[in-house]
């Protein structure tokens, strides 16, 4: 072969390689398929906002989500509509292949729709019904033994003339934590709160909890931001009473929401929450699942001799009361706390026309010592059901740990269920000493 031809070749293979490159560059590159149950995640938050729409306090909170939101002054769907527009959605979803995904958001639209249900015809299903259909819960019978021996505790610990409901109002006031301490008090119960989590979750060194004071607030409000971080706004008579201050700290900070929110988020790395996990709708399963988990954890993080020492040589002087009221403090404060499961059935007979507005509100103030039974009452008008998120909800959590724990680590098994999306939806486990 000559050098000439050799320089020919050489240059035809040179322009054969840019007329490829060329043509490789012309064809557009090949489109990823668009994952058919991602988009149908994406239409049920969408959903799950425009209900918002009708009731802003529906949604609980949401994040990175911006994108799904209802248009600036786009009219709030009628209920009829959205109902359409989800068993639209579940059909749709129910002919793709089964996964836990694809189970997980068939739950959430079939809970959905029943809490729109309930909206649409108020009466249409009873207490119960509402708390199994709505919330995935079932509401077990309150020992009513148990409450009787804890009212005549109390009756024995504050002694005294009047209705006992009167003097356990006289006992709170007596340890409404002075003004300008409210926010120290506060602070320190959640350093403390964060310090026994830590011990136990595997919390990241970037999480975080802004703690924001505001009058305004109906009590207090948590809201996850995503990546670790939250905002907690609190209204300062919220935490006033010195129990309070403890329970809210550990209930809506650590092991409560703020870290609950956290470990589902860290157990989702690097991927990251779904969409779909990014939005909490208020009357959900899940938050029911989380309000009783976050009361759950307050006895989990401070067991009852643990909760004395630390209220005694802590918060007591900190709070400027006398330690040596710390035992009876807590010993009426734990009897309290154990006769707000009275509630349950009361609210049950009210919503069910069992009860007028009037016995019910007697009925809480005598057997469940609840000093403002109307607001309790508007509350149960208003969310129904709902309200067993902090009674009944929690009993439930605390067997279904117990059961699972068996003698072993319980923050180890409540850690595995706030961090596992889909666990609040299964049917609640009774341990075997509940009625």
């Amino acid at each position: 072969m000559t050098r000439r031809r050799i320089v020919y070749l050489a240059g035809g293979l040179a322009l054969l390689l840019i007329v490829i490159v060329a043509l490789r560059l012309a064809t557009p590159a090949p489109v990823a398929p668009v994952d058919p149950l991602e988009a149908q995640a994406r239409r049920f938050v969408q959903l799950a906002l425009a209900f918002g729409q009708t009731d802003e306090k529906e949604v609980d909170s949401s994040y990175g989500v911006d994108e799904l939101r209802p248009k600036a002054g786009q009219p709030a769907p009628s209920l009829d509509n959205l109902q359409r527009d989800l068993a639209k959605l579940a059909s749709e979803i129910a002919a793709g292949p089964s996964s836990p995904r694809r189970d997980r958001l068939m739950s959430r639209i079939a809970y959905l729709q029943a809490l729109i249900g309930t909206i649409q015809r108020p009466d249409s299903l009873s207490f119960d019904e509402e708390a199994k259909q709505v919330y995935a819960i079932d509401p077990v019978p309150v020992d009513l033994t148990a409450m009787a021996r804890a009212a005549a505790e109390l009756n024995r610990l504050l002694p005294g003339p009047g209705p006992l409901t009167t003097r356990v109002d006289a006992f709170r006031e007596h340890y409404v934590i002075p003004e300008d301490k409210v926010e120290a008090v506060f602070h320190r119960a959640l350093a403390e709160c964060r310090l026994r989590t830590r011990a136990h979750w595997p919390l990241p060194a970037a999480e975080r909890l802004d703690v924001e004071w505001n009058a305004a607030a109906p009590a207090a409000w948590h809201r996850y931001q995503g990546g670790y971080r939250s905002v907690l706004q609190v209204n300062p008579r919220a935490v006033a009473f010195l129990g309070s201050a403890l329970d809210v700290a550990c209930h809506e900070g650590y092991p409560g929401h703020h870290a609950q929110f956290v470990m589902q988020d860290l157990a989702t790395r690097p991927r990251g929450l779904p969409v779909e996990e990014r939005i909490v709708l208020l009357r959900s399963p899940d938050s029911m699942f989380r309000e009783g988990a976050a009361n759950y954890g307050v006895d989990l993080a401070f067991p009852t001799a643990e909760r004395l020492a630390f209220e005694r040589d802590v918060l007591f002087p900190l709070a400027g009361f006398p330690p040596a009221e710390a035992a009876k403090f807590e010993a009426v404060r734990a009897l309290i706390d154990q006769l707000s499961s009275a509630t349950a059935p009361i609210l049950r007979d009210y919503r069910d026309h069992r009860l007028t507005a009037e016995a019910a509100s007697t009925a809480l103030q005598r057997d469940a010592l609840v000093s403002s039974p109307q607001a309790l009452l508007g509350f149960a008008d208003q969310f129904g059901a709902y309200a067993l998120g902090y009674t009944v909800a929690r009993d439930w959590v605390a067997a279904g740990v117990a059961k699972a724990a068996r003698n072993g680590d319980r923050w180890r098994v409540l850690g595995t269920y706030v961090a596992a999306p889909g666990l609040p939806t299964a049917a609640p486990v009774k341990s075997k000493d509940q009625p």
